[in-house]
């Protein structure tokens, strides 16, 4: 006994050596129990099915509807749904879409776009941004935010001397004393725009009331306000916005999760807003908010991204009251039906238009976008619209001219007879290949 040893290839006295064997039968039932117990979960066998079930008419219908919800069972059937659904209707007949023949060559990054790259990957070795044109320094800030290489001393550089425009489209590397010092110490008399996105860290209520309250018209000449991702901002702070900012006409509040729909209609009775972007905010209510929207004339553009309030009933009014006027209309992860008979009705003036993540959008809304926005159309977003076939794609983008930018991130349904048979040669798709962090950049140069 003194050569043999435990499970752990330790040595075993004599006395160890009974133990073992004395509790091994019993481990091995154990093992048994557990594997039979979690069994289910990885495998499948069939159940013995007794004659008394097989005469219940009931029993094959629930054994169905079981088999159903399995993964495997459900992606079934939706190819076969598919396949069915394309045999009765031809490509042909519902779009009139074939594609072209012509082979166009895969267009390279812009130079400039490399060169900006090259200057972000070496960020911290940027000493000073003076000189350089204010249209290329906001670029450069937004891609150092982007690529997580934005930092203390080069916001000072970049807010130092007059400027009419902040461009931070990511805070959330800042603190709050960072935030009110680099306003303290800019020129706030003559900005037009204010982007502070993702500033959710280091702009709570008290430190946005005391960038806007310095005087009555503290910001006299702002136009553009982004707040994006400000979760710790509430209804208090809106009011301190409208009188520091009257000539406010765009505001930002998306995943401003604390904003509720009393604060949209008090900020709507006292600004002439042109752009309301309130994506994602679960306590707005857009049915409750829709008088105020209605009573908007000018409004343009509307992102109501994420609302689950948004029905049928909102977009028909809405559009009664601003269609004539509206030109872009975000309505991304939202279930509405009415969303073809809108845009062939009033979707003539959309020069934007974002459908990412809506299910029910098929080939009759591919029809609807191609006649009822052809004439202005120039962004679109129809990321994780897989029932938009190749044929339904492409006949959006040869009857959509202007068209300049589509987005068909996850639209894995895509295949090259898209991709090489649209005629559009100006046309930009993004999300199908490459990189999407170099996608997403490309598109912002």
């Amino acid at each position: 006994m003194d050569g043999e040893t435990g499970e752990e290839g330790r040595p075993m006295d004599l006395r160890n050596w009974h133990r073992e064997r004395r509790w091994r039968p019993y481990r091995a039932d154990l093992h048994r129990e557990v594997a039979r117990l979690r069994a289910p979960a990885f495998a499948r066998y069939r159940v013995e099915v007794r004659k008394d079930e097989l005469d219940d008419p009931n029993w094959e219908a629930e054994a169905d509807e079981e088999e159903s919800t399995r993964p495997f069972s459900a992606a079934m059937a939706t190819i076969k749904k598919r396949v069915e659904w394309r045999k009765s209707n031809p490509a042909g007949d519902v779009l009139g879409w074939t594609p072209s023949s012509r082979q166009r060559l895969r267009r390279a990054p812009p130079l400039l776009h490399l060169c900006l790259m090259s200057l972000v990957k070496h960020g911290e070795e940027i000493e000073s941004l003076e000189g350089i044109p204010d249209d290329l320094k906001h670029k450069i800030v937004s891609l150092l935010c982007s690529n997580r290489k934005m930092n203390s001393r080069i916001l000072r550089t970049y807010l130092n001397g007059s400027t009419t425009e902040i461009h931070l489209t990511d805070c959330s590397w800042a603190s709050e004393d960072v935030i009110q010092d680099a306003f303290t110490s800019c020129n706030i008399d003559h900005l037009r725009l204010v982007q502070l996105d993702l500033s959710g860290r280091c702009m709570p209520d008290y430190v946005l009331h005391t960038i806007f309250a310095k005087s009555q018209y503290s910001f006299p000449s702002l136009v553009t306000l982004s707040l994006k991702g400000a979760y710790r901002l509430t209804d208090n702070v809106l009011s301190v916005l409208a009188s520091s900012a009257p000539s406010l006409k765009s505001i930002n509040l998306g995943k401003c999760s604390l904003i509720t729909s009393c604060g949209i209609i008090s900020l709507a009775e006292k600004l002439n807003l042109t752009e309301l972007y309130i994506d994602n905010c679960q306590k707005i209510d857009v049915m409750q908010i829709l008088p105020a929207l209605e009573s908007m004339e000018h409004l343009k553009v509307l992102s109501v991204a994420g609302a689950s309030t948004v029905c049928d009933t909102f977009i028909s009014r809405l559009m009664h009251a601003c269609g004539y006027n509206m030109r872009e209309l975000v309505v991304a992860d939202c279930h509405d039906e009415a969303i073809a008979a809108f845009l062939e009705a009033s979707g003539g003036s959309l020069i934007e238009l974002s459908l990412n993540n809506i299910a029910k959008v098929e080939h009759q809304t591919a029809i609807a976008v191609a006649h009822g926005c052809h004439s202005n159309l120039q962004n679109l977003d129809l990321s994780f619209c897989r029932r938009l076939t190749d044929e339904a794609l492409g006949f959006i983008v040869d009857n959509c001219s202007h068209l300049s930018i589509l987005k068909l991130f996850g639209c894995s349904q895509v295949t090259e007879q898209f991709l090489k048979g649209h005629s559009n040669s100006q046309v930009r798709i993004i999300g199908l290949t490459g990189s999407i962090l170099d996608e997403m950049e490309m598109s912002k140069v």
